[in-house]
């Protein structure tokens, strides 16, 4: 194993010199052989266990409080009155001739209470969209978006608009930021990819960066098991989550986003495996193809936002400036319309 990390070593620096606290996968496997923790590494035979992929409720916010931020839902904060208001709404709209200004009643009596309920101006948009009435319906959209960022649903309906107004750029970039705002939900996915091969795009969804890998504690002992490149990967992880002097190291560089350097380190240490061991290894890995195409493109950060963390954690969408998520727009513009299953 060392002569592999001793040969991933030679080309390291070309990705490693801009990325002053990534580590390489021999550097991992010798802090993991001086470490006190006790490391096995077993081959992985089968699947690894499924973890479910998280979608956001509509109706979903952040809220900060003591400078730390939750997930919570407009609906844990209304009222008996206005889940009445709201559910009366809804029951007026699900029935074959709605009557839409009773329904847009009910939604102002539940504003007058909140304001704030970006859901509520979301649904009197829906109700200005389900009568064409698209720009009443896109200004409320707008001041849904405005109170809360991670409101899909808004930004989705003003796409369908964008399109039948002949927008089309517009269309595909707020259709795209629906989906960066809920990566996993998906028929949201679903009407993307129909929205852009309208347009003559393409966005392939056959393949995802999937690591088989998995790691558990067997008394005392990290036991990392693994197939194939995705070894590295596993290493990576395990001395990130269970060893404690490893994240003493990462203090002391001053590193701040732990998540995000963490899966920086582990993706781009399996791609120096893949990469050193592609002539052996025959097998098809679309994920570091796509991966060596994002560092191609100086789109790696992008990689990682898009493909690994916001599978495992969506609402980290709304952390995001306004000049990242035009970069994910474009990353995915870019590198998902390729078909690496298939190159």
């Amino acid at each position: 194993m060392k002569t592999v990390f001793l040969i991933l070593l030679l080309g390291a620096n070309q990705y490693l010199q801009a990325q002053a606290y990534l580590n390489t996968p021999l550097e991992i496997l010798t802090f993991m052989e001086a470490s006190p923790t006790q490391y096995e590494i077993e081959q992985l035979y089968g699947d690894i266990p499924k973890q479910k992929k998280p979608i956001i409720p509509h109706g979903t916010y952040i809220r900060v409080h003591d400078d730390k931020e939750y997930q919570q839902t407009y609906q844990a904060i209304e009222s008996p009155q206005e889940s009445e208001w709201k559910n009366k709404a809804r029951d007026i709209l699900n029935i074959e001739k709605p009557n839409y200004e009773k329904a847009r009643n009910l939604y102002q009596k539940i504003l007058k209470k909140n304001t704030q309920n970006a859901q509520i101006h979301t649904f009197i948009g829906e109700t200005y969209y389900e009568q064409q009435q698209f720009q009443k319906a896109l200004k409320w959209f707008q001041k849904a978006i405005e109170l809360n960022p991670i409101d899909h649903l808004a930004r989705w309906l003003s796409a369908e608009i964008y399109l039948q107004q002949g927008a089309i750029d517009s269309a595909l970039t707020m259709i795209t930021l629906a989906h960066i705002y809920n990566r996993n939900h998906p028929r949201l996915l679903k009407r993307m990819i129909e929205i852009y091969e309208q347009q003559q795009k393409h966005y392939y969804r056959n393949w995802s960066f999937a690591p088989k890998m998995y790691i558990y504690k067997d008394g005392d002992k990290v036991v990392v098991t693994a197939d194939g490149i995705w070894l590295t990967y596993g290493m990576y992880k395990a001395v990130w989550n269970y060893d404690s002097d490893y994240q003493y190291i990462k203090d002391q560089q001053a590193v701040s986003d732990y998540m995000f350097y963490q899966e920086m380190e582990a993706s781009l240490g399996t791609y120096m495996t893949y990469n050193a061991l592609k002539n052996d290894d025959k097998r098809n890995y679309p994920s570091m193809n796509a991966l060596g195409d994002s560092l191609d493109e100086e789109r790696f950060e992008e990689f990682v936002m898009y493909e690994i963390l916001l599978v495992n954690e969506p609402t980290l969408a709304y952390h995001t400036t306004p000049a990242f998520l035009e970069r994910l727009v474009e990353y995915i513009a870019s590198i998902r319309s390729k078909d690496y299953n298939n190159l």
